[in-house]
């Protein structure tokens, strides 16, 4: 009977939650661009849309912010998800190209929303590095898992129905909603605590050194982002020519082996020092990057491609979780809104960026990729050598 309790806690309940949802995006986030083009928008619109959706949800994302004090988090994620669930359905029965823009940036906004709230919800059952470190090899695969799906599935016949980007769509909206449901029934998530003001919150927030700089580097590592993910899955496609189910494949290889290899690290992470994590995650990545460039082949690409996708699983605990977990609880859901702000606007930048340096080559894409990475690892370098003083 103990140990059923124990499965069915508040936290693990949250991690089912969390898990449904990553699912439902991970499944979004890969096919939307696949789903747009397939109702004729072309490359450059849709990296508009996408760019225009991200920015305008982390300014939607940070204006929530600002009632950080005087709201439930549980109450913002369970509005998100339907706004989500209603804008899914919107574009499954809609073909009007406002409505279809605007359900785009409200299913944005709402993963935004989510991806915000989750933690701090988490961080008042349990903050401590283990369930971090629980809670990011539950998005990875629950994402994978979504990714899998529908890869496998995308092109088989059901009678007479075809499983086409509409059917990636409709799994996500299932998913949305049950998810959705279990968080509704969940009671007493949130204790009772004294907030800080508003104007305490960002003060507490900004006058730390460390997480200025460290809100900075999100900025830069989410331009780097979004040059080369948010139109990965159209770039295997159009650029080196792959068809949808082998990209949909090289995609989730990718991302297993990632997800394995954080695994992998999680193990021993705490014996890695911050310069160690750095340069492991992101100075690869640099290096994955300008072997791109240097070889400018469909092999060199394809290298890049695989290890920006190892890369961005592993270590996130070294690289961003121990700066997360810095922050208290009462200014942590307006530090998470304050972030996603930023590392919206930031995607938002680099995948518009994407747009412009694809009508160069796919040389130039990845050659902008590398510049901003490298910033990135020597701001991130910086970051662990000011973090490391401190800790003295």
């Amino acid at each position: 009977m103990k140990e059923q309790n124990k499965f069915f806690s508040i936290e693990n309940i949250l991690l089912i939650v969390f898990a449904l949802m990553s699912f439902s995006i991970g499944i979004w986030t890969n096919y939307r661009s696949m789903w747009l083009e397939s109702i004729n928008f072309n490359v450059q619109s849709i990296s508009r849309i996408l760019s225009v959706a991200l920015i305008c949800s982390s300014i939607i994302a940070f204006i929530i912010s600002l009632f950080s004090s005087k709201i439930k988090v549980k109450n913002v994620i369970v509005l998100s998800m339907i706004i989500r669930i209603i804008s899914f359905i919107l574009l499954l029965s809609i073909k009007n190209e406002f409505i279809i823009k605007t359900s785009m940036l409200l299913t944005i906004m709402c993963e935004v929303i989510f991806t915000i709230s989750f933690f701090p919800l988490l961080s008042n059952v349990n903050k401590s590095d283990k369930i971090y470190k629980k809670k990011t090899v539950v998005e990875y695969f629950s994402k994978d898992a979504g990714i899998i799906i529908c890869g496998l599935l995308i092109g088989i016949s059901f009678g007479k129905y075809v499983f086409d980007y509409n059917g990636c769509l409709i799994i996500s909206l299932i998913s949305t909603i049950i998810s959705c449901i279990l968080l509704l029934f969940m009671r007493d998530i949130e204790k009772t605590q004294e907030k800080l003001t508003l104007k305490s919150s960002f003060k507490k927030i900004f006058t730390s050194k460390i997480n200025n700089i460290f809100l900075l580097n999100q900025l830069i590592i989410n331009i780097s982002y979004g040059i080369v993910f948010d139109l990965v899955i159209l770039l295997l496609t159009s650029y080196v020519n792959l068809n949808v189910t082998i990209a949909s494949i090289f995609i989730i290889i990718s991302n297993l082996l990632g997800s394995i290899l954080s695994s992998i690290f999680n193990k021993f992470s705490n014996k890695l020092s911050g310069y160690i994590s750095t340069i492991i995650k992101f100075g690869t990545r640099s290096i994955g990057y300008l072997l791109a460039v240097l070889l400018n082949n469909n092999i060199g690409f394809i290298i890049a491609i695989v290890l920006a996708h190892v890369t961005s699983r592993i270590l996130e605990d070294k690289v961003t979780g121990v700066y997360q977990r810095t922050v208290d609880n009462d200014s942590q859901f307006l530090f998470e809104n304050i972030r996603y702000f930023i590392s919206s606007v930031g995607e938002g930048i680099g995948t518009f960026l994407a747009g412009i340096l694809l009508l160069g080559s796919f040389k130039v894409l990845f050659l902008g990729a590398f510049i901003v990475t490298l910033i990135q690892t020597l701001i991130q370098l910086y970051l662990e050598k000011i973090n490391n003083k401190r800790s003295i």
